[in-house]
């Protein structure tokens, strides 16, 4: 059995065979696609997903760059839609409280596309999407580009337990420190195929905080293509080489952190 925990079927590269790329992904043995929301449209795409598929467990988040999208300058590069935050954060919470969610995000903190004076909002944000997750007891996705250090600064001031960090783009002895002392998991995308620092997060984080994503349609195994949540399954050939284990090993081993992280029901 296999997990995607961090995926974007709600992206417009899907729009043709979203479908069929879920069913795909059930074939190969992902018995879990945690589908990430990113903004009002997403987080409703994302619901309606995982009431038509068993395998989708949603995600609902406010990814950073719409998280401040009220401060954004007209010329900004990336098209990002205006909307009420804050009333987003309050949905994100409703369903959190209705027990519909596997998680909160993708959420956190952006410092590639956004500047200096947009990190203080990205903040507010991120720490009231902190609190949904920890009133609810849900873990969290997170997004730390180039802000890594400042995201685990908040996360350990407020005592999260429940996290997952999506993509690290970080130091690797930061995310092994993260891993070994706070507990926290980290996931691996797909083009660990192609990205060193992912191999070796794979050769030497705990292998009890290791899962697997794909970020779809981004970081395929192989450039050029569009990734989609069957490639975990290169994933865990990955993990079984590096480690020298077998690959049901190491996929029983991402199974069941998984299960410890997210709670068996999603596992179901």
């Amino acid at each position: 059995m296999y997990v995607d925990v961090h995926t974007h079927l709600t992206h417009e590269a899907f729009a043709a065979d979203q479908s069929a790329v879920i069913e795909r992904a059930i074939l190969a043995g992902v018995s879990a696609i945690v589908v990430n929301g990113l903004d009002p449209v997403s987080n409703r795409q994302v619901l309606a997903m995982a009431e038509r598929f068993s395998a989708v467990k949603p995600a609902l988040g406010i990814y950073p760059v719409d998280a401040v999208c009220g401060l954004l300058p007209t010329d900004f590069p990336l098209k990002v839609e205006v909307f009420d935050v804050d009333a987003e954060i309050d949905f994100i919470a409703s369903n959190a409280q209705a027990g519909r969610l596997a998680a909160i995000g993708e959420c956190g903190l952006d410092g590639h596309w956004l500047a200096a004076d947009t990190f203080a909002e990205q903040e507010r944000v991120f720490g009231r999407l902190i609190d949904v997750a920890q009133t609810y007891d849900l873990p969290l996705i997170i997004h730390t580009r180039k802000l890594e250090q400042r995201a685990i600064d908040i996360l350990r001031e407020r005592k999260v337990k429940k996290v997952n960090f999506h993509c690290f783009g970080g130091r690797t002895k930061l995310a092994q420190v993260c891993a070994e002392s706070d507990g926290w998991y980290f996931s691996i995308p797909a083009n660990a195929t192609v990205n060193e620092a992912f191999r070796k997060m794979l050769t030497t984080l705990p292998v009890e905080r290791i899962l697997t994503e794909t970020d779809a349609p981004y970081l395929p195994p192989r450039k050029g293509e569009r990734n989609e949540p069957a490639n975990v399954v290169g994933t865990i050939d990955i993990l079984a080489h590096q480690r020298g284990w077998s690959h049901e090993q190491a996929a029983k081993q991402v199974w069941s952190n998984y299960q410890d992280l997210f709670g068996k029901r999603w596992s179901l």
